[in-house]
């Protein structure tokens, strides 16, 4: 669930960035997306996932998330046998996409229960699902408007994922196991 509508820096325990990157790279090698922008639409949609927009919930449900400033939210059907992710369609695209890579995030990363933990676990998922820094280097973007126009993403997310970038270029830009993979989806 996002309950908040400004990104803010993620700050989580430096094992953490590498199980997610690599859950990342696992999604893109098992539905082999190999193109930017990345579409958490398509991706939902390739996974069985239900997505259902706030304005299809009744009223009393759909008021209440709106009060309570959450963007989104997933759970697991048990009669449709998969996960649903709700999303407020009053937001803008880039905004929903984020929303719906997050919900991702929750369901591929095995969260049970909201946390503080488990929301910034998602949203780095998310923010680097949507711009992985390999892909940025790969498709040269200079700055955080390159990773808006590139990667359709909304500008603090681009700015986040420009920051995570050049940390990546600053502490040598060596590529991983996985991010070489990742880079062989893009050739």
């Amino acid at each position: 669930m996002i309950n908040e509508h400004e990104y803010t820096v993620v700050r989580l325990p430096s094992k953490m960035y590498d199980t997610i990157e690599k859950k990342v790279f696992s999604l893109y090698k098992e539905l082999n997306i190999t193109k930017a922008p990345i579409d958490p639409f398509d991706i939902a949609k390739r996974k069985g996932y239900i997505i259902k927009p706030f304005s299809h919930l009744d009223r009393s449900t759909y008021i209440n998330f709106l009060l309570n400033n959450i963007d989104g939210i997933s759970h697991y059907d048990p009669d449709a046998k998969t996960f649903v992710i709700y999303y407020d369609d009053t937001q803008g695209l880039q905004r929903v996409r984020f929303t719906i890579m997050h919900e991702i995030g929750h369901i591929e990363m095995g969260h049970k229960q909201e946390s503080e933990l488990a929301r910034k676990i998602a949203d780095y998922y998310a923010a680097y699902a949507l711009a992985p820094s390999p892909l940025i280097d790969h498709y040269e973007c200079e700055d955080y408007m390159d990773i808006v126009n590139k990667f359709d993403i909304s500008h603090p997310c681009a700015d986040i994922c420009f920051q995570r970038y050049t940390n990546w270029l600053k502490y040598g830009g060596n590529l991983k196991k996985y991010e070489i993979s990742l880079l062989d989806l893009f050739q």
